[in-house]
């Protein structure tokens, strides 16, 4: 019979997470719908435009300043010239980025896993807790029977 207890304390336990996981991912999918098609300007104060780090600038400024000098290696030279391609090629690529459809993307993947892992938890486990019902209901009929 304590078997029987805990069996039943899981499946309901494990239905409600399924449940609640399942809420939880159509929430969020609700939500950035309205946001993406209704209310379009509901999130726009988290986005403003960015100003420029200054820091990254002046280090720009210092390494062009120093990769010119005479006590450098060749290695060196090679090294700074790469950091520079790099700095300019992460510099065009953070310009092309839309933060805003990038973070409502994100939320989206979210959203969705949610949906596809909460919903067959709860299906799976309430459906075993009908099916332990009528069997338990189909026991007491025959007890009630003899």
């Amino acid at each position: 019979m304590r078997q029987n207890w805990i069996r039943i304390v899981y499946l309901y336990l494990m239905t409600a997470i399924g449940l609640i996981v399942f809420i939880i991912g159509a929430v969020s999918i609700i939500n950035l719908g309205l946001k993406t098609f209704i209310f379009t300007n509901a999130d726009r104060d988290y986005y403003m435009e960015k100003p420029s780090t200054i820091y990254l600038d002046r280090e720009v400024e210092q390494v062009e300043a120093i990769k010119d000098c005479e006590s450098l290696t060749s290695i060196d030279r090679e090294m700074i010239q790469n950091w520079l391609v790099d700095y300019d090629a992460w510099k065009q690529m953070s310009e092309n980025i839309d933060y805003n459809k990038s973070r409502r993307e994100g939320d989206a993947a979210r959203a969705i896993a949610m949906i596809l892992v909460g919903f067959p938890i709860y299906l799976f486990h309430w459906t075993r807790i009908k099916k332990d019902k009528r069997t338990q209901e189909h026991k007491n009929q025959k007890t009630e029977e003899k």
